[in-house]
């Protein structure tokens, strides 16, 4: 067939054929759109990662920190402009070994931070190096093996820590002063200890023998002078105490009792000067009986202060200790009416020598009451009485406290 000129060639298509046709010139462009696309993505996300590279690089350049990459041997590759200041170098691709940056001194302990860097894979050393104004400067040197195009490299991280370094010796050689002044000063007052009372005690003594051989008016000045021995043997006694318990050379000896008990030997001892001075002195326990695994010579001890100084302080009223319990911790508390503590002083109540003025008898219970782990707390007001309030472990007792005395009464 002849096709006359200017007209287009056209060509008879069946149907089928026309569709494939179509197909496949939807599929190829629909293919060059998408590939555009693709293209389009690709762009971005290499866009973005080599932003994110540029902004880490950025802050691993301007980070305070040293940071270094070299080889296993020492051999420094790559350092940021904190590298380049502490070792001053003039630039970020140095060509030195780092054996050549440190001290001398720290050569060894680099060669063996390096050693175990290669062996372990990381290390932590304090190295020091020049710095920028030619001042040793201590850094806390972190070292990581790791990968880099598939060769063995060592990412280092130094971080200057000689102010902390010296606070940190300040701090330990102040601690080690302290514990060395507590040791000697508890010796000292040991042997003073022990150097008054012996011929104290003689005084005392003898007061009693002279008590006897004087005549009646005489005897007031004996009394006096015997008052004022043990009131002296007492004061030895706490400070030797107190002196013993801030050295840590009290040891406790556990053992079951009934800490109802325990509360009316103490006041039982005490009875007496309570009623010479015409005040109440009360027991209160909540239950008949309340067994623990206490050291008994400890609790005696803080009894003894705590309800000494609700006696000594009370001059009208009275004097309450309250006994309670759960399956879990016993508390004692003694209450008075009595002259009270000033608030101002009521910070310092625990400080024992360091307190200025005032007796060791809450320190002594302080530290015997934490010995025990257990808690003591205080609440006073002036001239209007004071609560000291004991909280002790039970300790290892399977026993539950014995019936109310509600119970035991009815």
């Amino acid at each position: 067939m002849i096709v006359p000129a200017g007209l287009p060639l056209a060509l008879p298509l069946s149907a089928p054929l026309a569709l494939a046709v179509g197909v496949a010139l939807g599929l190829a462009i629909g293919a060059a759109g998408a590939a555009a696309l693709v293209r389009r993505r690709l762009r971005r996300e290499h866009a973005a990662v080599a932003a994110s590279e540029a902004r880490h690089r950025r802050l691993v350049e301007e980070a305070p920190d040293v940071i270094l990459v070299h080889d296993p041997d020492g051999s420094a590759l790559w350092t940021n402009r904190a590298g380049q200041a502490a070792l001053s170098l003039a630039t970020a691709s140095p060509s030195l070994s780092l054996l050549d940056a440190v001290a001398v001194a720290d050569r060894a302990t680099l060669r063996a931070h390096l050693a175990e860097a290669a062996t372990a894979g990381r290390a932590r050393s304090d190295v020091r190096v020049s710095g920028a104004s030619g001042d040793p400067v201590l850094l806390d040197l972190v070292s990581e093996a790791v990968e880099v195009g598939g060769r063995r490299r060592v990412l280092s991280v130094g971080r200057d820590v000689g102010e902390r370094r010296a606070r940190e010796r300040a701090l330990t050689e102040a601690r080690d002063h302290a514990q060395e002044a507590a040791r000697v000063r508890s010796q000292y007052l040991a042997s003073l200890s022990h150097e008054i009372r012996t011929p104290l005690t003689s005084v005392v003594g003898f007061t009693e023998i002279l008590r006897e051989e004087v005549a009646e008016a005489q005897r007031g000045l004996v009394d006096a002078i015997a008052a004022g021995g043990q009131r002296l043997l007492a004061t030895l006694d706490s400070v030797l105490d107190l002196a013993t318990l801030d050295a840590r050379k009290e040891t406790l000896r556990p053992a079951p009792l009934d800490v109802v008990g325990a509360v009316d030997a103490a006041v039982a001892a005490l009875r007496p000067q309570a009623d010479g001075k015409g005040i109440a002195l009360d027991v209160e326990p909540a239950f008949e009986a309340i067994p623990a695994t206490i050291d008994a010579n400890a609790l005696g001890r803080v009894l003894a202060h705590l309800v000494g100084n609700g006696v000594r302080y009370t001059e009208m009223g009275s004097v309450t200790v309250e006994v309670d319990a759960d399956a879990q911790a016993v508390s004692v508390r003694v209450i008075d009416t009595g002259i009270g503590i000033p608030e101002d002083a009521q910070r310092t109540l625990f400080q024992g020598f360091e307190r200025p003025g005032g007796g060791f008898g809450l320190a002594i219970s302080e530290r015997l009451v934490r010995l025990m782990g257990g808690t003591i707390s205080v609440e006073s007001r002036w001239r209007s009485g004071t609560a000291v309030t004991v909280v002790l472990p039970r300790g290892d007792t399977a026993h539950e406290p014995v019936r109310e005395l509600e119970e035991a009464e009815a």
